[in-house]
């Protein structure tokens, strides 16, 4: 790749080979090409032609590919800026902070759907049917398991790549930097990757300072943590850096050995507000991370956390992935948020937790007004963001609490162990079902089936709560309850299903001098509820403050605001 960050251009020359992993001969490759790029593709033996019209491109191979057999392709792919533009157009390669994906450099092998008209309106001026979402999921999973949902056409590959830049700049790829040279002026860096990897991963070139240390495996493994900045952007590299070791921390030690030699955090500038994985390597938007201002001392350190959850891809994504069917955003997105939630867990504990905990609830509950299809259980999601990311954090931070985040734990550890780097057909939501279940006691399967197979709701409500101070000093606390549970179809009609569940009743003393927002919880009980409403009565030593049913807000409320009541004095 070679990378001209003043001009803001740029071209790739790549060598990939391609194998026929089908049963059948393979007379003709098609290529989904990229429209702002001049492309061309060089086969042996091979006769190409254009569409006119649309950005793809068929190959006639003089000789058919043979089950097994093997070819390779040269591709070299230029982008050249044109003319004077009003605003940025392409604002992945710019003159300091240039980041680019392969998806944005080299044509899709095969048929592309990303390219598919995606609005119904424009699809019925065309007379073409309506899309699916995505897959369905079922149980025999046959032509949609062949592909995992990043890639359609590779499963693992092995990436070697040699970038040149500007001399003032550093250029940085996934892999180990194994050479560096400066040859006309022009740096060159080559990067390679020590395993196969996901058909995904990112080119980056910037005028960089790095801040670097070490993190040491119990192995006694070491792995370089390095982060990239902008210079006058160091405000929240220390936080990165705590946050990359304590997940390490955590992941290491609950799931799998890391499977890179360095982690890297890298400033891109603030076009876009997003991060993201790739192997080893993490590109984090300037506005979200780097010049984020953290003014509240007491809050959950929205820094830490993005690095927690994007440090978690490299074993939710990069080691398992799900096949391009419903659910697979359960086994990436909702299982980095799990283990960035179980690192937070550990850093803040519950009261800060319990707070987050009410933000991605209020989230999910949000995103369900906002649907504009229709909505899915978990385990069918199709990669709904309200679903995937904040369903998937409520639901799984209430299992770990109900089941045990060790039983939590070893369902992952297990799923991981048996497909991680798993060829097709790729894993599903059902067969992770099946490492849950094994963990989950009999009394408790009823939550597998209330969060992640189905949508279901509560309607909790504290009614009334008091107490009076008895003879002996104590206080007697007396709570009201009131419980409901809904079963939601995909359209959101609701209907009241029978309810014998396990539930929390919680008491809380005032503790203004921590300035807990709950006050310090003194008593939880989790009881058993069948009945609509139950009454509770409870001895406490201390003066109580605040009590109610599900205070952690552990389950899907559709109210969550009435679940505590302040104490009043009979």
């Amino acid at each position: 790749i070679d990378i001209f960050p003043e001009e803001r251009n740029y071209s790739a020359k790549a060598k990939m080979v391609v194998q026929n992993k089908t049963e059948q001969r393979i007379s003709q490759l098609y290529f989904s090409l990229i429209d702002e790029l001049e492309t061309t593709i060089i086969i042996e033996n091979a006769r190409e032609t254009r569409d006119e019209n649309l950005p793809f491109s068929t190959f006639d191979l003089q000789t058919p590919l043979a089950p097994g057999d093997s070819l390779l392709v040269d591709i070299t792919a230029v982008y050249i800026r044109k003319g004077k533009e009003n605003e940025i157009s392409n604002t992945s390669i710019v003159s300091n902070g240039t980041f680019l994906s392969n998806f944005k450099m080299i044509p899709t092998i095969g048929y592309s759907e990303n390219l598919e008209l995606k609005e119904n309106s424009a699809r019925e001026k065309y007379n073409l049917p309506l899309l699916d979402r995505m897959s369905k999921l079922h149980e025999n999973c046959s032509s949609s398991c062949k592909n995992s949902y990043i890639s359609q056409d590779a499963d693992w590959v092995n990436i070697k790549s040699t970038i040149s830049t500007s001399v003032d700049q550093l250029a940085i790829a996934p892999g180990n930097l194994t050479k560096e040279w400066t040859d006309n002026n022009r740096k060159y860096y080559t990067y390679e990757l020590n395993q196969p990897v996901l058909n995904f991963y990112s080119f980056i070139s910037g005028r960089y300072e790095v801040d670097r240390s070490e993190w040491i495996a119990p192995d006694e493994k070491k792995i370089d943590i390095e982060v990239y900045y902008h210079k006058g952007h160091e405000y929240n590299i220390d936080k990165m850096v705590k946050s990359m070791k304590h997940s390490l921390d955590y992941y290491t030690t609950n799931f799998s050995p890391y499977p890179h030699a360095q982690a890297r955090i890298i400033e891109f500038p603030r076009y876009e507000r997003f991060a993201q994985a790739f192997p080893g390597t993490m590109p984090y938007s300037e506005s979200m991370g780097f010049i984020a201002n953290l003014e509240t001392p007491e809050a959950i350190d929205m820094v830490y956390y993005i690095v927690a959850h994007e440090m978690a891809h490299q074993w939710w994504a990069h080691q398992v992935i799900g096949a391009s069917v419903q659910g697979a955003t359960m086994i990436s997105e909702t299982f980095a948020q799990y283990s960035a939630l179980m690192v937070m867990k550990k850093e803040y504990g519950e009261d800060k937790m319990k707070e987050f905990m009410r933000y991605e609830m209020e989230k999910y509950l949000r995103g369900r007004t906002q649907e504009t299809s229709h909505e899915l259980p978990l385990m069918l999601n199709e990669n709904q963001n309200y679903i995937h990311y904040a369903k998937g954090s409520v639901v799984m931070y209430a299992l770990q609490d109900y089941i045990g985040e060790d039983k939590v734990n070893t369902a992952l550890r297990n799923f991981l162990e048996d497909k991680s780097y798993q060829e097709a057909p790729y894993t599903t939501t059902l067969e992770f079902l099946d490492y849950l279940e094994a963990e989950t006691p009999d009394s408790l399967q009823y939550l597998l089936k209330d969060m992640i197979s189905s949508i279901t709701l509560y309607s909790n409500k504290t009614t009334s709560a008091n107490y009076k101070q008895l003879p002996d000093g104590k206080y007697e606390v007396n709570i009201d309850v009131a419980v409901e549970k809904l079963r939601a179809d995909s359209l959101g009609t609701e209907t009241l299903i029978p309810h014998y569940d396990y539930i929390d009743i919680g008491i809380y003393i005032e503790d203004k001098e921590e300035g807990h927002k709950y006050g310090k919880l003194i008593l939880m009980e989790r009881e058993k509820i069948s009945e609509p409403e139950r009454s509770f009565t409870f001895i406490i030593d201390e003066l109580p403050y605040e009590a109610g049913i599900d205070p952690n807000h552990l389950l899907v409320d559709r109210m969550p605001n009435d679940n505590l009541r302040k104490l009043k004095e009979k």
